[in-house]
């Protein structure tokens, strides 16, 4: 049986493995200085370099997480505070069906308010708030589980000497959930910097763009760029310069992951030393 259970996982850990080492082998010979700056490239979309889509990428991601992470807090709050345990189950229960939405959903939806019925256009304001959308469930239930674990012996004795609901979050919660809550934060930019789909409908263009001129202008995003160039790049110079992108975006992700990861065994330590 262990046999057969290790037969059946293998799949699972070595092809991941082997897309990695597959994109780095096709990526990493492509990165230099040059392809990164646009210094000295021209062609098809090599004009600019990739660090426009760098910073295209990160302000939609830090967008979203500005807009999401105080409604997530403020979400949390006032369901471990007012709403009892049966609505606190329908609120969680619907958290996850908002997650399990497919983003292009998402995208369509934001395509429809934000771009068309708002007139806001293919802006970068219109990215960050549908990448907030998205991220927003996971920013919750992730605050909602690390205020469960909280011991209640903490949240009762803070009530029994006399303290209100905004001393009891700013002196005992907060205190003691905010390592789970920025592993979630984290985890959140990582999933908002892997999304396509969502900003290819409401924020981003192939190119013409370095730098937005404001949040109503388009950007572009190493994600949209990496699906376009491979697209339409009719040569190999081309194609390479969409794989050294997937190594640049998958780098990126793997920072925020390994901060969360990071942050999560720090926080395991100290459980154990103060249990």
């Amino acid at each position: 049986m262990k046999a057969v259970i290790v037969l059946f996982a293998l799949p699972a850990l070595i092809l991941p493995v082997a897309c990695l080492g597959y994109i780095l082998w096709q990526g990493l010979p492509a990165l230099n200085w040059q392809v990164f700056s646009g210094q000295g490239m021209s062609g098809f979309a090599q004009e600019h370099g990739l660090y426009g889509q760098v910073a295209g990428s990160l302000l939609l991601m830090l967008g979203a997480t500005v807009i999401a992470a105080p409604v997530a807090l403020a979400l949390a709050l006032f369901t471990r505070l007012y709403l009892k345990q049966r609505l606190q189950t329908y609120v969680t229960t619907l958290l996850h069906l908002l997650q399990g939405i497919p983003p292009i959903v998402y995208g369509l939806c934001g395509l429809i308010l934000f771009v068309h019925l708002l007139h806001w256009g293919i802006s970068l304001l219109a990215g960050q708030v549908i990448l907030a959308v998205i991220i927003l469930p996971v920013l919750v239930l992730n605050s909602l589980h690390a205020l469960e674990r909280i011991p209640g012996e903490q949240t009762e004795a803070a009530c029994s000497l006399g303290l209100n609901n905004g001393q009891l979050i700013r002196r005992v919660w907060l205190p003691a959930a905010w390592p789970a809550m920025l592993t979630g934060l984290l985890l959140g930019m990582a999933r908002a910097l892997s999304e396509t789909a969502p900003i290819l409908f409401t924020a981003t263009v192939f190119s013409g763009v370095v730098w937005p001129d404001s949040l109503f202008s388009p950007v572009t995003s190493l994600q949209t760029h990496i699906f376009y160039l491979a697209q339409e790049g009719a040569n190999s110079q081309v194609v390479g310069v969409a794989w050294g992108a997937a190594v640049i975006l998958i780098a990126l992700i793997l920072l925020f992951s390994a901060g969360a990861l990071w942050l999560r065994r720090v926080q395991y330590r100290h459980r154990r030393m103060s249990g």
